[in-house]
């Protein structure tokens, strides 16, 4: 299981205070919520809290620091964020492959390093890390805004943990009619469609196309009542 209060979002040297507060938006859509921001080049102000929106909680409790070996001190593994190949000799995997490993390995407290915007991670904090994770794009441009590099990160990582998720399907597939009301429905379509002629003897495989149409559609009990009453009104309609 994936702990998201086992993972730290960490900025190096931001120069935007509206990204800082990007930040923090696609932190709580995801449901992370430790911000840590290291020698900021600006400050956490008006412009923040306004791209934050409604994630202003953890633009409050965001801790600023100076120093990056103290904000990883309690971390077990550190993840470096980058657009660019690089000399220093680490992996680099996607999202979806860091998401898997985080969750078959468990590391334990984890931190994410998200470098300046106009220059990434420099060589010396990516050193630090032990992976690379880099989102497959245009080759020909592959600068991504922090937030929205870190919104792709962190989704993969959500729909990984399968946890608390957000959910506006209204189909349910536990209600699926069963296999006999199924028949049963089947059967009465083709006596129907062959009562009014739309289906002839000789053509035994129109039959066969407009079943498969219906089983793929994975029809709800209430489906199958609602359809078979359409087919005893023109039984009715045809007398």
């Amino acid at each position: 299981m994936i702990k998201f209060s086992d993972v730290k979002i960490v900025l190096l040297e931001t120069s935007h205070p509206g990204n800082i507060g990007s930040v923090a938006r696609a932190m709580k859509t995801m449901q992370f919520s430790e911000l840590h921001v290291v020698n900021p080049l600006c400050e956490i102000n008006d412009i923040s809290f306004a791209m934050a929106s409604n994630a202003k909680d953890i633009l409050e409790s965001a801790k600023v620091s100076k120093n990056l070996n103290i904000v990883l001190k309690d971390c077990n593994f550190v993840i470096g964020t980058t657009a660019r190949q690089r000399d220093i000799p680490i992996e680099i995997i996607n999202p979806k492959k860091l998401a898997d490993n985080i969750s078959k390995y468990q590391y334990g407290k984890i931190a994410i390093l998200l470098g300046n915007e106009s220059r990434g991670l420099t060589n010396d904090q990516l050193s630090k890390c032990n992976i690379g994770c880099h989102i497959p794009s245009n080759k020909a441009y592959t600068s991504l805004n922090i937030a929205s590099s870190l919104q792709i990160i962190l989704y993969e990582i959500l729909m990984k943990s399968n946890t608390g998720m957000s959910n506006i399907n209204k189909i349910d597939k536990k209600n699926l009619a069963s296999h006999d009301k199924v028949t049963a429905f089947l059967e009465h379509t083709d006596k129907v469609l062959k009562d009014i002629n739309f289906i002839k003897d000789d053509r035994p495989m129109i039959s066969r196309k407009i079943q498969h149409i219906f089983k793929k559609a994975d029809l709800t009990e209430e489906e199958i009542n609602i359809l078979r009453g359409i087919l005893t009104a023109i039984e009715n309609h045809s007398q």
